[in-house]
């Protein structure tokens, strides 16, 4: 076999294995390197702030308004100055029906515009007063003249009007007498009707059954059912009856008994 040196293979790998990690180093640092640079260029290329642009904006002048005029109030000093009375006297009421100057003004004036209206009223009164003279006096002549005759025919047409208020107000009542006989007569006729229908009808039905338990009593139901008839449950107590009817006068119960009797012994009792 050929011999092999291992020795000489261990140091080759120990030796590639340095120049990997040298070269690691180098890649690294430069990589610092460039983004340190990187980082230093970037702030020393950052704008100025616009501190410039702000100064001459505070520079402008801005535009000043009036100031705001001051008002003032008469009636607060007039308030000031006046004093409150603490009895009832004519003195004390003058005082305080103190008015100002301007106020005086302005009541004589109300006053004057009131006087001239009353004067403008009366002075037109009167002239419609002078026109209506006339008037009113050949008017009064005529109304003497025919005041007789209106009087005898007004007293004739009331009259008149009177006997045929009286004459219509008959007729109503008749008529509403009329009416009520008629209704009268109507409702005695139906109570005749009735009592002959419930006379000739009967009241006669059946029994069926009586069932302490409701459901037995609920199912002969639903039998007599089956065969036409209209059957109930009544509970009376513990007792569930089963009844039919009423069905009408003793014959026709007969005749429902023979029907049931396919069923159930129904008896015949009065209802």
């Amino acid at each position: 076999m050929a011999q092999r040196d291992y020795a000489a293979r261990s140091t080759k790998k120990k030796k590639s294995a340095g120049l990997g990690k040298s070269v690691l180093l180098t890649i690294a640092c430069v990589v610092v390197l460039g983004f340190a640079l990187g980082l230093y260029f970037l702030t020393s290329k950052v704008p100025e702030p616009q501190s410039k642009e702000l100064a001459v904006e505070q520079a402008k002048p801005k535009s000043q308004l009036p100031s705001r005029p001051e008002e003032s109030w008469s009636y607060i000093k007039e308030l000031e100055r006046r004093t409150v009375p603490t009895d009832n006297s004519q003195a004390a009421l003058e005082k305080v029906a103190q008015l100002s100057e301007k106020q005086k003004e302005d009541l004589k004036r109300l006053e004057e515009a009131e006087k001239k209206a009353a004067l403008e009223r009366a002075s037109k009164a009167e002239s419609g007063a002078q026109e209506n003279v006339p008037v009113s006096d050949a008017t009064s002549v005529a109304a003497t003249a025919t005041a007789p005759a209106t009087a005898i025919s007004d007293e004739v047409a009331l009259k008149a009007e009177a006997e045929k208020k009286a004459a219509e107000q008959a007729k109503e009542e008749e008529r509403k007498k009329a009416e009520l006989a008629k209704q009268q007569a109507a409702k005695k006729a139906e109570a005749a009707k009735s009592d002959s229908a419930k006379a000739s009808g009967g009241k006669f039905g059946l029994q069926c059954g009586a069932f302490n338990d409701r459901a037995k009593a609920e199912a002969l139901q639903a039998k007599l059912a089956m065969t036409g008839l209209n059957a109930r449950i009544i509970e009376s107590g513990k007792w569930n009856r089963v009844l039919v009817g009423p069905v009408g006068d003793r014959q026709a119960a007969a005749s429902a008994q023979q029907q049931a009797a396919s069923v159930a012994s129904c008896v015949i009792i009065g209802m």
